[in-house]
């Protein structure tokens, strides 16, 4: 049966905004992971990193077109028009919105990095649990600081960023796909990082380093190096995934109850991470998914409930149940399953293949290689060699 461009525009724009969430915390989760699973280092502050990728990017392309546009007047009194007008440079311009997206996420790198550097230097002295309570305090006094600061960010009302990427999608007309389609390039790029880190000697010795700091620094490694270069290379991620999440929703309202939140981009991060596997980047994949899919299930079933006049929950705000069941979900997988969905699992300093080939020779036993380039075994004397014989 034949789906008509109807129904296929609307399961579209159905399964793309799903699929843009699962992108981003993705790549939100596999930093974490990167931090806590591999090497140790508990990032309650996670929010700090996104937030001032988001911030700085946003705030400076948005000051920086309203220069190169020469537009005049109070940048946050008049941001509704001139965001109109820059938007609509950007959809005329294409080059000149491919020049934006890649000047915010350099910016948004540079940021995050320099924020992971600054982080480094509490992670040298501080025991884990300090560290953990330092970072989560920075995160949420940047976030004030932003709400605030009112030249910064345009205070508690917040402001409205440039979004490239979806202006550039109009000229196509599916600004949605083009989103999605960045998304999941940074995404699988992250994973193969990841995978390719986790499976090095780096990854090996950021175990080493989580598992025994003693014994990894009297093996000579660098313990202070190793934390600083994970929360530097974690951070400028972290900030490219907060313009990520502009190019999705441009608006940025700071605060503890604005878009950037330590629920969104740090307690979730870590609920994916524990839910999938610590130290797992396949845990980390299905950790998004099973969280995607549980939360959605529980929004869309509220809203239908409640549209039928089906209330479950009393006097209770039911999108306020959000955090008790992201509570709910880490406590039984800590309780039932702490190792995860998908558990931890040593990692191969090479091939399967080689290292059956070697226990084979230690063990006297041919290897499968070398099966076939064995001599083979004498059989009956042929008629010539009888001959020969029978002469001699």
């Amino acid at each position: 049966m034949a789906i008509d461009l109807s129904t296929l525009s609307f399961l579209v724009s159905v399964l793309t905004l799903p699929a843009e969430l699962f992108c981003l915390f993705l790549i939100i989760s596999l930093t974490v992971n990167l931090e806590f699973g591999y090497a140790g280092v508990p990032n309650f502050g996670k929010v700090l990193f996104v937030t001032m990728g988001a911030y700085f990017a946003g705030s400076l392309s948005y000051r920086l077109m309203v220069y190169l546009m020469h537009l005049k007047g109070d940048i946050f009194a008049n941001q509704a028009l001139f965001i109109s007008q820059i938007d609509t440079r950007l959809t005329a311009d294409p080059l000149t919105a491919i020049e934006l997206a890649l000047f915010m996420i350099v910016v948004g790198a540079i940021m995050g990095g320099l924020f992971g550097f600054l982080a480094s230097y509490p992670a040298i002295r501080l025991r884990e649990d300090y560290l953990g309570m330092l970072l989560l305090a920075a995160g949420e006094f940047f976030n004030y600081f932003g709400q605030a600061y009112y030249p910064f960010l345009g205070g508690a009302l917040g402001m409205t960023a440039p979004s490239p990427i979806y202006f550039l999608g109009t000229n196509i007309g599916q600004p949605d796909l083009l989103v999605l389609a960045v998304l999941v390039a940074v995404a699988i790029f992250m994973y193969a990082y990841s995978e390719r880190v986790g499976r090095s000697p780096l990854g090996r010795t950021l175990r080493a380093l989580r598992d025994n700091e003693t014994a990894s620094e009297a093996l000579g490694k660098d313990n202070v190096a190793l934390r600083r270069n994970v929360l530097i290379v974690s951070g400028a991620v972290a900030g490219i995934a907060g313009v990520l999440w502009l190019f999705y929703q441009p608006y940025i309202e700071p605060g503890t109850i604005g878009t950037f939140t330590r629920q969104t981009f740090t307690f979730i991060p870590f609920v994916i991470v524990v839910l999938g596997g610590a130290a797992n980047n396949r845990g980390a994949l299905l950790g998004t998914f099973v969280y995607l899919l549980i939360f959605n299930a529980f929004s869309q079933g509220t809203v239908y409930l409640t549209s039928h006049g089906i209330s479950l929950f009393g006097v209770i705000d039911p999108t306020r149940i959000e955090s008790m069941l992201i509570g709910a979900v880490l406590l039984i997988i800590l309780l039932r399953r702490p190792q995860g969905l998908v558990p931890e699992k040593a990692t191969l300093t090479m091939a399967r293949s080689k290292l059956r080939a070697i226990a084979d020779t230690v063990a006297g036993k041919p290897s499968v290689e070398s099966k076939g380039q064995e001599e083979p075994e004498p059989g009956p004397p042929s008629a010539e060699a009888d001959e020969e014989a029978t002469k001699g």
